[in-house]
């Protein structure tokens, strides 16, 4: 019951990360231990696992036992619990993280950049020769994910702001057959925004939430998420799951044949998502939107500053924390 609770917790962690454009619930595995076992697990889930499943709720005691031990090859125990625990915190922190992320967006930002500057202490101890491919690999996804962060023009990230603004579209001059296309180009927009997020959301560095926003869905997600609509949250869930099996097994493929490599790459991630996750940003406001641009080291130093800053240093002491009972475990 305690590794139960345990997982569930470590598994709203990962959720809440996920909620924040920014902060990637890879780096939040990566953080608490778990990166390894959990792409492993995914990997070794296939159209068996599936076949063994259904066979199971119907047959007999051993067709049971035959999925259980499949379970287990999987890290069943594992993910489930981490899913309840994400899935949780997803649904119930909806309304509040989009409360945050408008009302006090710097503190917010703050607190994630503490969790994710200490935490680029796991992959760096887990990187095993440091080797010219390793620091080549980190170099390319440090700068890459630098440039991809800067690759909208502030009139480009305007002009999506000023698009939100006029999402809602007036229906009842348009055909029921329009109305229907309509519907099915939306569904299928989902759909690939839940493969693509997903596969950002499992690598360290690369905020799936973040990437959402690039691709414009992650307000309708967030929406959709604050209002159970199911159709939405539906053809979303069904493009992360196919998203995510198929992405795990060329990462799982990766860390098996060039490790170290990986392993720097996905260091480049963590500290190139710095970058992105900075809490000080010019502003403008659109319409009744406040948009941020780029980074910017702050003109005055009052109570929103302050406010930051200690919401940095709680985040970094968690992280610290957490790297140091987790040696001591290890040492135990």
């Amino acid at each position: 019951m305690k590794k139960f609770f345990k997982e569930l917790c470590f598994g709203t962690i990962i959720g809440v990360a996920n909620v924040i454009p920014g902060v990637s619930g890879g780096t939040m595995a990566l953080i608490l231990g778990l990166y390894e076992q959990l792409i492993t697990g995914i990997n070794n889930i296939s159209a068996n696992t599936a076949l063994l499943f259904i066979k199971s709720i119907f047959g007999s005691k051993e067709q049971k036992a035959a999925f259980f031990e499949e379970f287990k090859k999987i890290e069943g125990p594992l993910l489930f619990n981490l899913m309840i625990g994400a899935l949780i915190a997803i649904f119930s922190l909806a309304k509040l993280m989009s409360y945050l992320l408008i009302s006090h967006h710097d503190p917010t930002y703050g607190f994630f950049f503490g969790l994710v500057l200490i935490s680029a202490a796991n992959p760096w101890m887990l990187i095993r020769r440091k080797t010219v491919a390793t620091i080549a690999a980190f170099l390319i996804a440090l700068f890459g994910l630098i440039a991809i962060s800067e690759s909208a023009s502030r009139e480009d990230i305007i002009r999506k702001a000023e698009a939100r603004q006029h999402v809602s579209v007036q229906v009842e001059n348009h055909s029921g057959a329009d109305i229907r296309t309509t519907e099915i180009k939306k569904y299928v927009y989902y759909f690939v925004c839940g493969a693509i997020s997903i596969s950002a959301m499992i690598l360290p560095g690369i905020s799936g939430s973040f990437v959402l926003l690039l691709m414009g869905g992650y307000f309708d997600i967030l929406h959709a998420l604050s209002t159970f609509n199911i159709p939405v949250l539906f053809w979303f869930a069904l493009g992360c799951i196919l998203g995510l099996i198929a992405f795990v097994r060329l990462l799982h493929f990766l860390l098996e044949r060039y490790y170290n490599p990986t392993m720097g790459f996905l260091l480049g991630l963590v500290i190139g998502s710095l970058w992105v996750i900075w809490p000080f940003k010019e502003s403008v406001m659109v319409g009744s939107e406040r948009v941020y641009l780029s980074n910017v080291i702050p003109a005055t130093f009052g109570a929103n500053e302050i406010a930051t800053i200690s919401a940095f240093c709680a985040g970094a002491l968690v992280v610290a924390i957490m790297i140091v009972v987790g040696k001591k475990r290890a040492v135990r």
